[in-house]
């Protein structure tokens, strides 16, 4: 079988590595003229662990990564609201696990080292044809492959010319991400929140956190290319544990900014064309589970199209088998992204009583196997 994997990211390489595995070497074409990753921080839920895991790197992730044994609220004046034993809860599945995106990237690029990617290769046109897909590529040249399969991220080149043309829709969102020193010794997923203003940071490594900041804005609003003193400005209020982090930010840090978008196209495959990943169903990240939806997105397409059903009966169980957790996921981005919305009073309240419980509703389906 010969398939085209466009993009080597997190879901592009999960997917050459799970087919690696069943014995098939697929073709990766990634359109950046060099594959190191960009990105900052990851966090893994129990449910992505697990999933990389069934690819045979857990060990590797493990000893690169940093166990988040709980997740911490506090509003932003630093009154805690609640804790999660994320440890316990995800017991029995697979811990949490905070690493920097760039490592995970790294494991999974050499853990397919027998697979042909061709960098700086961009995909111009996919065309159905009988049994498969007729690819020209940007240097005029044309293959034709049994399936081509869109790992190609948000902006999915593959998904605007097969599937679906409509571009992503923004939420509503805008973050801030950077790296930061650990000074304050903080050793959990930590958020503190207020209307429209979300500051979150987890360790990465033994002395690296990920800060994530984000803003409720309209689209073109001038704040979305806040310079550091306007960003510290917009929270200023935010006390400790994590409004320091801000107000500590160094000059020559690396920050980026970036509008939150999604996408939800009207069907993850047509013919012998399917998306994987963000090109199929990306969020806002308020459920942290981009990298563990693609994970499992590869992991069940290989599933899939190498269990001796023709090719177009395997594309349809994969959609039929995935979709429900797609929904369940973006669903419950959504309901979270509205509670930070709502007026302060209103949601530390449910923070602080229902926290646990709205933890526990929102991942409970996802303990069981995709």
């Amino acid at each position: 079988m010969k398939i085209l994997i466009a993009g080597a990211g997190l879901a592009g390489l999960s997917l050459a590595r799970a087919l690696l595995t069943r014995g098939i070497r697929a073709d990766v074409v990634e359109r950046r003229p060099d594959w190191t990753s960009s990105g900052f921080g990851l966090f893994l839920p129990g449910n992505a662990s697990r999933a990389f895991a069934e690819l045979g790197l857990f060990s590797a992730i493990s000893q690169s990564a940093v166990p988040i044994r709980r997740q911490d609220f506090y509003d932003h004046r630093g009154r805690h609201l609640s804790t999660v034993d994320s440890e316990r809860f995800w017991e029995g599945c697979g811990p949490c696990l905070g690493m920097p995106r760039a490592v995970m990237h790294k494991i999974l690029l050499d853990s397919v080292a027998p697979v042909p990617i061709r960098t700086g290769r961009a995909i111009a046109d996919v065309r159905q044809v009988a049994g498969g897909c007729l690819v020209t590529f940007d240097d005029w040249s044309c293959e034709t492959y049994d399936l081509v399969v869109g790992a190609d991220g948000l902006n999915s080149t593959v998904r605007r010319l097969a599937i679906d043309p409509a571009p992503p829709t923004y939420t509503g969102n805008g973050c801030w991400r950077f790296f930061a020193d650990n000074h304050a010794g903080i050793d959990a997923w930590t958020v503190m929140v207020a209307k429209g203003r979300t500051l979150l940071a987890e360790p990465v490594d033994r002395s690296t956190l990920y800060v994530y900041a984000e803003l409720a804005q309209a689209a073109g609003d001038p704040r979305e290319r806040a310079s550091r003193a306007e960003l510290q400005a917009i929270f200023a209020d935010f006390t400790a544990p994590l409004g320091p982090l801000l107000r500590q930010l160094q000059p020559d840090t690396p920050v980026h900014f970036s509008r939150i978008e999604a996408v939800q196209p009207p069907v993850c495959f047509r013919g012998r064309v399917v998306l994987i990943g963000d090109a199929a169903h990306a969020t806002s990240p308020s459920m942290a589970e981009g990298a563990g939806m693609a994970c499992e997105d590869a992991v069940l397409l290989a599933d899939a199209i190498t269990a001796g059903d023709d090719l177009d009966t395997a594309l349809g169980r994969y959609a039929a088998r995935r979709q429900p957790r797609v929904d369940w996921v973006r669903g419950q981005s959504e309901t979270r992204d509205r509670i930070r919305r709502l007026p302060a009073a209103i949601s530390t309240r449910l923070l602080r009583f229902a926290g646990t419980r709205m933890y526990r509703r929102s991942y409970t389906p996802l303990l069981a196997k995709a």
